[in-house]
């Protein structure tokens, strides 16, 4: 406002062109359908409404997507980091995709209102060049069990490291034409080394396990063995519930009208936000206040 009252509309253009080009990356018809009607709360952990929400990032749109996704997880965050709710979990995989404000927050305050937090991502290089050098140390130094399958290079040493040391004790025997000589001695080792994690085989994990106060700590090697028990899964799968349809995009003929129907919305979004914008500069053409700061035709 101030460089539209100053005359400055070179600057203003230079900062209206800077706006447009995220915001433009989000013109999706699909994206727009998603987020143009109100189905459920995201309060998930509402002892009431008790919710699952599973939504997914798109590899090939993910400019697009990740700022949504970001503002639902923001808005997540905050309703259900509370006291009096359901025990929940918030499980993220793939990480980097996204852009999780108030992530280190929510590690560190929602264990006591029962939130637990799954991370899930490749490397730690990953996170430290999506979210900052000093955002990913704190989200990698918050959390308390720590599990990983192979890794190398400075992942694998910083592992190591958190893993910590023990006590080593060596022996060495010489043995010469005379005599026969032993010593004994201490020293302390890596617990797991980075060459130990770089070498894991599909199967084994590495971790580290936090008790209940986040006080003491245990490094352990786990050996993952999955066996598939074919007529305990059809009888688990007998008790699956149908996902309900929310929204059918079938007409009265049995087709498949979604397309049709995302870009009507769409449509009636954009036209909208025209009506808006023409309603508002009438209302200002005739405020003999607000009337000055129309250009002069």
């Amino acid at each position: 406002m101030d460089a539209w009252l100053g005359g400055a509309a070179e600057q203003l253009q230079g900062q209206i062109a800077s706006a447009k080009i995220p915001l433009s990356r989000m013109i999706s018809p699909q994206l727009y359908w998603v987020m143009s009607d109100s189905e459920f709360t995201l309060d998930i952990n509402n002892p009431d409404e008790p919710k699952i929400l599973c939504v997914g990032n798109n590899p090939d749109r993910q400019n697009i997507y990740g700022a949504a996704l970001g503002l639902y997880n923001s808005r997540i965050v905050k309703l259900v980091n509370k006291k009096g709710k359901l025990k929940s979990s918030i499980i993220i995989d793939e990480l980097p995709t996204i852009y999780f404000k108030g992530l280190d927050n929510l590690i560190a305050t929602a264990r006591s209102n029962k939130v637990a937090v799954l991370l899930g991502f490749q490397d730690f290089s990953q996170l430290v060049r999506d979210y900052g050098d000093k955002e990913a140390k704190v989200v990698m130094n918050t959390v308390g069990n720590l599990f990983s399958g192979q890794v190398v290079g400075e992942t694998a040493k910083n592992l190591s490291e958190r893993f910590g040391k023990v006590l080593q004790k060596r022996q060495s025997i010489t043995i010469n034409r005379n005599d026969k000589s032993t010593s004994i001695n201490t020293q302390m080792d890596s617990l797991i080394p980075a060459s130990k994690i770089s070498g894991l085989t599909q199967g084994m994990f590495v971790g580290a396990v936090a008790d209940n106060f986040g006080e003491r700590i245990e490094q352990k090697i786990f050996h993952c063995e999955i066996v598939v028990d074919s007529e305990k899964v059809k009888q688990e799968e007998s008790r699956y519930q149908k996902i309900p349809v929310i929204t059918d995009f079938t007409d009265e003929n049995g087709n498949d009208r979604m397309k049709e129907t995302v870009q009507e919305n769409y449509n009636r979004i954009k036209a909208d936000v025209k009506q808006i914008v023409a309603d508002e500069l009438e209302r200002i053409k005739n405020d003999p206040a607000l009337c000055k700061l129309l250009p002069d035709k």
